[in-house]
């Protein structure tokens, strides 16, 4: 049956749905914080919770995003979170202070959060054969987003000066909405696989929540999550306190943006030839290089060499991890562990940009938050190699199991 919807359709609409949501309602800010910083007289911790008040909203939905779409149906949940999020963008538009910021971001954490946990649900449900490379177009909207709103901001603030962050706002509300209706027209809900009983409570607990290999890629994704917003909210500052210009930090953004686009496709085929943990392990080695460059070189040509290796691994690394998740436990309960693993990157994405920014106004600038971002992906880098020792080990485990009962 999932052969008989188009699947060009959906990846279009997926991709649609995750610029708007990830793209918009999540990377935007880094790139539109420096103008709202100076024009709303911030400082760069405030400038940080603020980022820190997204993932606030994000956290404490997702946990019960898996129950309402189940109820509701993921497709419903699809658009209105795009709603919420177009909402939250328009509403940022019209902020005046730091609260009334930090309202607008929590917004947009919930409808990220009611969006795209069912829109994997969705595409793995029709596609399951092709689900690395659908898992591939979701994320790569993080990458089209960041390049959308990197090439327009030089434009926007040169037009409207001070104010052109207001009228980004602006667009970015209009085009989800747009995507909000794309999504009510081609989406449909896959058929629902058949539910464990009830009494098998205790059985999800021991095959997802405290499986140790699916709680090792959690703790993995956790990491990633505090690390990668802190690049996003503080690059574009990072290059105008270096003395590159506006209009050069914003290609120079635009460019990791574009590479970004393929990370998450390329990552995927590559997985599939050499192995996920494998490819996992060297797109957190590149990006952990990649953070220590501009600390080292804060010049034209070290950012370029950051944002190419940057943009290159970053969204592979996301998608690497979520086709992980799904694939350390039964299918039946590959989407529970999905949910499960994201709580934990929620949780990291809470603490980084706020951390990042304390560290930037009380450490060492904005190299400190850098420098902490590399260190957090060669802990997870760590981590990665104990995924192979963990499955051999439950290999072990099995085969003696086996052995036992032929005996």
């Amino acid at each position: 049956m999932g052969q008989e919807q188009p699947i060009w359709k959906y990846a279009f609409t997926c991709v649609m749905v995750t610029i708007s949501t990830l793209g918009f309602g999540r990377m935007s800010y880094g790139i539109l914080m420096p103008f709202m910083k100076e024009d709303l007289a911030l400082t760069y911790e405030q400038a940080g919770v603020l980022g820190t008040a997204t993932s606030v909203g994000y956290l404490g939905l997702v946990l019960f995003a898996g129950i309402m779409a189940a109820r509701w149906g993921s497709k419903r949940l699809v658009v209105i979170g795009t709603l919420l999020v177009a909402a939250g963008l328009f509403y940022l538009s019209f902020v005046q202070s730091f609260l009334s910021c930090m309202l607008g971001m929590i917004l947009l954490g919930i409808g990220t959060a009611f969006t795209y946990t069912p829109l994997v649900n969705i595409v793995v449900g029709w596609f399951p054969k092709q689900r690395g490379m659908m898992i591939g177009f979701l994320v790569s909207g993080l990458g089209l987003g960041t390049l959308i709103s990197s090439a327009l901001i030089p434009f926007f603030t040169d037009w409207f000066s001070l104010n052109g962050w207001r009228y980004l706002w602006v667009v970015y509300g209009a085009l989800s909405l747009l995507s909000a209706l794309t999504a009510h027209l081609v989406l449909h809900d896959p058929p629902v696989p058949a539910r464990k009983n009830m009494e098998e409570r205790e059985s999800l607990f021991q095959e997802v929540y405290l499986h140790k290999r699916v709680l090792l890629v959690a703790l993995i994704y956790g990491l990633i999550g505090f690390a990668y917003l802190i690049p996003q909210s503080f690059l574009f500052s990072f290059m105008l306190e270096s003395h590159i210009t506006r209009y050069a930090a914003g290609q120079i953004m635009a460019f990791g943006g574009l590479l970004s686009i393929f990370s998450g496709p390329l990552w995927g085929t590559i997985s599939d030839r050499i192995g996920r943990k494998k490819s996992l392990l060297i797109t957190l080695f590149i990006g952990a290089i990649s953070m220590a460059i501009p600390i080292v070189f804060p010049v034209n040509a070290g950012f370029i060499a950051s944002q190419l290796l940057w943009g290159i691994t970053v969204v592979g690394m996301l998608s690497l991890i979520q086709a992980l998740s799904t694939e350390q436990i039964h299918p039946s309960y590959a989407p529970i562990a999905l949910g499960y693993v994201t709580v934990y990157f929620a949780s990291g994405q809470l603490l980084g940009p706020g951390l990042g920014g304390w560290m930037i106004d009380h450490v060492g600038g904005i190299p400190s938050s850098f420098m902490l971002c590399s260190l957090l992906l060669l802990l997870a880098f760590g981590l990665s190699t104990q995924l192979h020792k963990q499955a051999a080990a439950e290999q072990l485990v099995l085969q003696k199991e086996h052995h036992t009962t032929d005996g």
